[in-house]
């Protein structure tokens, strides 16, 4: 009998160390991780150029993740050798609370693409004071910023890329505008940081909607989906597209990813949600 409570004890005493391991490293590690997702988005043809496009989303930058911290998304980014480098939104978790916007500039403006660097708003970017901010930081920091508009990347070859980006869901007023797709374009890109809105804009055919916002919940445990479904639904907005790459509608070419995003928020940790960015082949 004694045995068998020492064997109990034992065994209790590996779950809590279990357990307390996998805090520390909810807390410690994994947001502090960093991994590249590559995707393919259409097939290789004859006399085509291999364009890169990088997307980075919800740095949620704040006391425990700094400008400090973006040094190490920079050089990940400017690995890549990007053609395009796509952000989109949520820079500050909470402007109002921590904000750094010298060195934060200072860091943006060291990421490197041969063509163009682009940016759309989240919620974050309003919120605390960030909407007075915002806009000039990131065009400091050598990003295009779109509010509902256009904008087209003439490549190399003259194959051109339509990038609409719309202003934020929760907090912004989001519309198409006018002009959308006025002009050939060789490949259309719609941002949107809230990821569930996507099905709104089907009708405007666009190859690819790139989003973020999710952050795929920040903790998603294994067998325990109900947890997983509970931090997925913190986030508004993105309850029903929460991470990765999703076919919509009766047409399999329209395409949604949702980036899970780079810092934190509501908490200070991820698990099993590494941080990410997202590597986009475009044959062109």
């Amino acid at each position: 009998m004694i045995k068998f409570f020492r064997n109990i004890l034992i065994l209790c005493m590996l779950f809590v160390l279990a357990g307390a391991g996998c805090v520390f490293y909810a807390f410690k590690i994994e947001p502090y991780r960093l991994e590249t997702n590559a995707y393919t988005l259409n097939e290789k043809q004859a006399d085509t150029a291999d364009i890169k496009i990088v997307q980075i989303s919800d740095i949620h930058i704040k006391e425990d993740f700094t400008y400090k911290n973006l040094q190490k998304i920079v050089n990940k980014v400017n690995s890549q050798s990007p053609d395009i480098v796509l952000f989109t939104g949520d820079l500050y978790d909470n402007y109002a609370t921590y904000n750094d916007d010298e060195n934060v500039v200072n860091e943006l403006q060291k990421i490197q693409a041969k063509y163009d660097k682009i940016a759309i708003w989240g919620n974050r970017d309003y919120g605390g004071g960030a909407a007075r901010q915002y806009e000039a930081i990131m065009e400091r920091s050598g990003f295009t910023l779109l509010k509902n508009g256009n904008w087209y990347v003439t490549l190399d070859n003259e194959k051109k890329i339509l990038f609409t980006g719309l202003d934020d869901s929760l907090l912004g007023a989001p519309y198409m505008p006018d002009s959308t797709k006025i002009y050939d374009s060789d490949y259309d890109i719609l941002l949107t940081h809230e990821p569930d809105v996507a099905e709104i804009y089907l009708d405007y055919n666009y190859d690819i909607i790139l989003s973020g916002h999710s952050h795929g919940g920040q903790i998603n445990i294994p067998f325990l989906p109900f947890l997983n479904e509970k931090a997925v639904a913190v986030t508004s907005l993105s309850t029903k597209y929460s991470g990765g790459m999703y076919s919509l509608g009766q047409n399999v070419q329209s395409k949604l990813y949702v980036n899970t995003g780079i810092g934190t928020t509501h908490i200070s940790a991820r698990f099993g949600v590494v941080p990410e960015i997202a590597l986009f082949h475009i044959y062109l």
